[in-house]
Formats: C-alpha cells, structure tokens, sequence
C-alpha cells in the first residue's frame, strides 16, 4: 500500500517558496546532524559489546583463577596441613616415655600441635566466613544488573509497540502529507534538530565512558593474569611442600616400626 503525499501544486499552496526553500535547507542540516550521530550511536553500540565481552572474558579468567585458587591450591595446601600434622602425631606418638615427666611432655607436645592445628583452621574458617561475606555481595550485585537487563529489555518492547502504532497511523493514512503546513514542517524541523543535538551529547558521554571503563577493564586484565601466574607458582610451592611431606611420612614410619 503506497502513501499517497498528495499533488504537488496542492502542496506548494499550502507552503510559500521562501519558508519551503528555508525548510529545506534545514532539513538538509539536519540529515547531516542525523547521520554523523548515527554514526556515533552504532559506533558505540560496537564498542559497548565490545566491552562486555571484555568483561565477560575477565570474568571467565576470575572464575578460572577462583577455581584454580580454591578448588585447586587450597584443597592441595589443606591435605598437605592434614599430613603435616598426621606425621606429627605420629613422631611424638612414638617417643616411648620412661617416666611421668617425659609422658607429660609427650602428651603436652600432642597437645600443643593440636590447638595448633585447630588455631590454623579456626583462622581459615574465619577467612571462608569474609568470602562468603563478599560472595553474598557479589551474588546481589548480579542480581541487581538482572534487573537492570530486565527493565532495559521491557523498555525496548515498549518502545516497539509504540513504532509498530505510528506505522500502523501511517498506513492508516492518518499523517497524509496533504495536511502539512509550513509552520507545522518548521516546527518539526526545529524539534528534530534539538533532539539530534542531545542525541549527539549522549554519544559523547557514551563514548568518553566506555574509553575509561575499557582502560579499567585492561587493567583488570592484566591483574588478572597476574593472579594466575602467581597461582601457578604457588601451586609449584605446594608440590613442593608435598614432597617434603612424603620424605617425613617414610622417616615417620620407620619410627614407627622400624
């Protein structure tokens, strides 16, 4: 179904030359306005999803480091602690006392590995307790951009349905451009200027924001990185640590029985 815009001459009536040549021009200054800040609007549209997935790759390299950290290096450095103090006891289990004093002292040196112990893992306990802290923190914070992706998303569905009722106006032959005047163009001519130019700020701010996120987000990166360089060295650290721990429980045993 085509637009009918009505008969040329009709429309020169209702427009003088003069404010038709003025709109014209406007109209012109104004497709100029239009495309630089369409340029700008998608170019930081590209850029916004290139930095989200900038931001998703930090957050998979955090993950891998957590898990890396946690499921790796703390589980390895938790069983050395465990065979560290399984070795102890057995050593000190050994010494055969001949008297109460060295059964005391026996029995005191036990104790004291122990509480020890105990103390290490009451300590490590309290550190579990701050991460859950900040995890619980995190885990609002996602829930939060949730939200926010939600309600950016029901506006995008609104704003659809309310294109989808100006097209449908427009095919109803409601906005018929026999009806347009020369003010009526001026006035719209005026409004479309006014709105490209807080288009073209927005963009600004857009991009001058994204320019310092993405700077955060590469140093984010690179702290990153370094965090899983600096695991992987522990990681030798506690293989290390391991040996040791083997090379005691072979001494431990012949103590043991020899």
């Amino acid at each position: 179904m085509r637009l009918k815009l009505g008969k040329e001459n009709t429309y020169e009536g209702q427009e003088t030359m003069a404010n038709a040549k003025q709109n014209k021009t406007a109209i012109k200054k104004n497709r100029r306005s239009i495309f630089e800040v369409e340029a700008a609007v998608t170019s930081n549209r590209a850029k916004a999803y290139a930095a989200r997935s900038l931001v998703e790759e930090n957050r998979a390299g955090i993950l891998k480091n957590y898990t890396a950290a946690f499921m790796g290096n703390r589980q390895l450095a938790n069983q050395n602690t465990d065979d560290v103090f399984r070795n102890r006891r057995a050593i000190l289990s050994s010494i055969e006392p001949a008297s109460d004093i060295e059964e005391n002292y026996r029995e005191s040196l036990l104790n004291e590995a122990t509480l020890e112990f105990l103390e290490h893992r009451a300590s490590l306990n309290s550190s579990v307790n701050g991460i859950n802290e900040k995890m619980i923190e995190v885990n609002a914070l996602l829930i939060e951009i949730n939200d926010t992706i939600m309600a950016a998303n029901e506006g995008i569905v609104k704003f659809n349905e309310s294109q989808i009722q100006k097209n449908n106006k427009l095919l109803a032959g409601a906005l018929a451009a026999s009806k347009a005047t020369s003010s009526s163009n001026a006035e719209r001519i005026k409004k479309n200027a006014a709105k490209a130019k807080v288009i073209k700020g927005i963009s600004e701010k857009n991009t001058k924001k994204m320019d310092q996120t993405t700077s955060q987000m590469q140093k984010n990166r690179r702290k990153i990185e370094s965090n899983a360089e600096k695991i992987m060295d522990r990681r030798e650290s506690i293989q290390a640590n391991a040996a040791n721990i083997a090379q005691n429980r072979a001494k431990a045993a012949k103590m043991i029985s020899p």
